[in-house]
Formats: structure tokens, sequence, C-alpha cells
């Protein structure tokens, strides 16, 4: 099964996806989103990953405890982020979004499934 379909099956999702680097492709896509929320929500997501992978980056510069790259020794490029909103959050790892009910999901289930299937994936963004 795709990494979509089974946070899809995962209690309190609501949507999840995965996006192109351009963020105006998505390839595959679950939930109760219009076809304009979907794009709306995976060009936040990319644009949004961009921004925090730049300040990983940057932050890799200034760690005075090791060269950028080195591994486990200071600040490393994000592989994602989370905004926690009121009554739902989004979540987001490489190329791959997920919405989900505050209330009846577990961020750390869900982070759990991304961090495994994900593990591997690209920092490039773009999916062929």
């Amino acid at each position: 099964m795709s990494l979509v379909t089974d946070l899809m099956e995962l209690p309190g999702v609501l949507a999840a996806g995965d996006f192109a680097y351009r963020g105006d492709q998505y390839y595959a896509h679950k939930g109760d989103l219009s076809s304009d929320e979907t794009r709306l929500v995976t060009a936040l997501a990319r644009s949004n990953m961009a921004a925090v992978r730049m300040e990983g980056d940057m932050l890799a510069l200034f760690s005075k405890v090791c060269q950028p790259g080195a591994g486990r020794c200071g600040f490393e490029r994000a592989k994602g982020w989370v905004v926690h909103g009121e009554g739902r959050s989004v979540c987001v790892m490489s190329h791959v979004y997920c919405i989900y009910d505050n209330d009846r999901a577990s961020l750390t289930q869900i982070l759990g499934l991304m961090r495994e299937r994900l593990a591997d994936a690209s920092d490039d963004l773009i999916l062929m």
C-alpha cells in the first residue's frame, strides 16, 4: 500500500497526499478536500518545506559543534514541519502532507509512520 493510503487509515486523519517540488502538481490525494483546496495545500506544503530546509541549512553553517553534513552533531537539513492549529493540524515530511483532527489523531503515530516510510526519501522533492 502507499503511504498516503496508510495515513488515511489512521484515526483522525482527514486528508493526505504527495506533491512535487513545483507545488502545483500532486500525485496522490485522499480525503475531503476540493481540487482548489488540494492545490492550495500542496503549494503551502512545498513552499514551507523549502523555507524550513533553507533555515536548517543556514543554521548548519553556524554550528560550532562540527561541519554541516557530518551527521548527528549540530543542525542538519530539516525533513519536515508541523503546524498545530486549534482543531486541525498539518504535518509535512519530504513530499507527503497529512491533515488531521487534533482530538482524534495521534501526531506520534502519524510522524512515526512518515519517518519510517520516508527515511530514505530524496530531499529534492521532485517526483518522476
